[in-house]
């Protein structure tokens, strides 16, 4: 019996919230179980005594889906850590679901091959984690959110049924994708605890370059011409306001400097990547030098080694020392059109200036899929925050816009579900959550919370 068990007492700090530190309550106790078998008994323990489930992975999400209530079970997958099968020449890796995605990039680098999903958070977040949010994350431009990743799952269900093993072929239509059902569900619908991978090869070079946009430049040309341009190397396309930049340089000392064309411009962070580092680096350079002859951009800054990269991408990694400036903060991760986005942030920054107690804003956001971000605070009470969250979700069109591109519903959502999602669909997903989980035993109150 590998399964530990911790009463309420026992329970270390970082069980209880996510990564923005909120708390929803005291929960029950902590289960941290070492084997699917383990994870089986914990699942019918809790069924058989009407209990809940709080599902973590690393604890880095900012919804707070992961984030225990009253009496509810922790449920730690943090020991389900390692790779159970590695097939080196087809590309795919069977892992454990509380393996660290860092730790996944590296095992499969030594061989070859890339799995291509990155976050600023890769040191922390757990496989299992990013499959249930559907992770999207800096290179969704050029291969797609986690969900195109995964070939199959294996998963505990509510009634401890285990469904699997993973698919882990590429081609088989042999009845319902239940692996597709599952990603993005965050933990609503079953317990992740493999998942079949598929990897593409590693890439031998890679370029960064950051962009100084002239005022007037349409964001969503400047990705247009870019994607024209760099076709399939173009893999990451970031863009920051400028109050985003100057908060993050003078936040870091040791920053790399920009120059002065940078100040009080949007900034863009493009990365490319081939195995021709020669060839790549004609067809950036003449991509960048044909946008600024035409006047898109004001400015370009190359990176020339793997540290100037990893300095130019602090920039925009700098988000979690910007965060910790306007706590408690509201977080958005927006879905939109990128033609949209230059109009939103100046309609947002509008509203926002007319909060009473003044906040700060900061915009950014995967430019090259639609994602924009926003953090916006400090919000020090439920009314400020609601405030906050009205002024932005509302200035977003229904059913054509997201209020989450990436990070999920959660707890700190749900009621605006229904802005993006309309009222068949929500009762769909309903119908689905109470077919597999009609006791509420998994995540209960995440995303919606069901009729009775």
């Amino acid at each position: 019996m590998t399964r530990m068990t911790f009463t309420a007492s026992m329970i270390e700090d970082r069980y209880l919230h996510d990564w923005t530190g909120t708390r929803y309550g005291v929960p029950a106790g902590l289960e941290r179980p070492a084997s699917t078998q383990d994870l089986v008994r914990v699942v019918r323990d809790c069924a058989r005594r009407a209990g809940s489930l709080a599902i973590q992975g690393g604890r880095t999400g900012v919804s707070g889906g992961a984030a225990p209530g009253d009496r509810e079970t922790v449920l730690s997958l943090e020991r389900l850590d390692r790779v159970v099968d590695f097939d080196t020449r087809a590309g795919v890796i069977i892992v454990g679901a509380g393996m660290i995605l860092q730790d996944l990039q590296r095992a499969v680098e030594v061989e070859g091959w890339s799995f291509p999903l990155d976050l600023a958070s890769r040191g922390s977040c757990q496989i299992g984690g990013n499959i249930a949010t559907n992770a999207g994350g800096s290179r969704v431009i050029k291969y797609g959110n986690v969900r195109e990743s995964v070939l199959g799952l294996e998963a505990v269900l509510a009634d401890g049924s285990v469904l699997g093993p993973p698919n882990r072929l590429i081609k088989n239509n042999a009845g319902y994708s239940l692996a597709s059902l599952l990603v993005g569900s965050e933990g609503t619908l079953g317990v992740i605890t493999r998942a079949a991978l598929r990897l593409v090869p590693l890439p031998q070079v890679r370029r960064t370059a950051l962009l100084a946009l002239e005022p007037a430049t349409p964001l969503a040309d400047l990705v247009h011409r870019c994607r024209r341009t760099l076709r399939e190397s173009l893999s990451a396309f970031e863009v920051m306001w400028p109050d985003f930049v100057t908060e993050a340089m003078g936040r870091d000392p040791t920053a790399r400097h920009l120059p002065e064309s940078f100040s009080g411009v949007r900034v863009a962070l493009l990365e490319v990547e081939g195995d021709d580092d020669a060839m790549l680096g004609r067809t950036l350079e003449h991509c960048l030098l044909a946008m600024v002859e035409t006047g898109l951009l004001r400015d370009v800054v190359l990176s020339v080694s793997s540290r100037d990269a990893r300095d130019l991408w602090a920039i925009r990694e700098a988000v979690g020392d910007l965060q910790a400036t306007i706590r408690p903060y509201v977080g958005f991760d927006l879905g939109m059109a990128t033609a949209g986005h230059d109009a939103f942030v100046a309609k947002a920054r509008e509203r926002l200036s007319r909060c009473d107690p003044p906040v700060r804003s900061f915009f950014f956001g995967h430019a090259g899929d639609g994602n924009l971000h926003a953090i916006v605070g400090p919000c020090c009470t439920p009314e400020s925050r609601h405030a906050v969250e009205e002024a932005l979700y509302r200035l977003l069109e229904p059913l054509t816009t997201s209020v989450t591109a990436e990070h999920g519903i959660g707890r700190k959502k749900k009621q605006y579900l229904a802005h993006s999602r309309s009222a068949d669909d929500i009762r769909a997903m309903k119908t689905l959550k109470a077919a597999l989980d009609p006791h509420g035993v998994l995540n209960p109150g995440r995303i919606f919370d069901l009729d009775h």
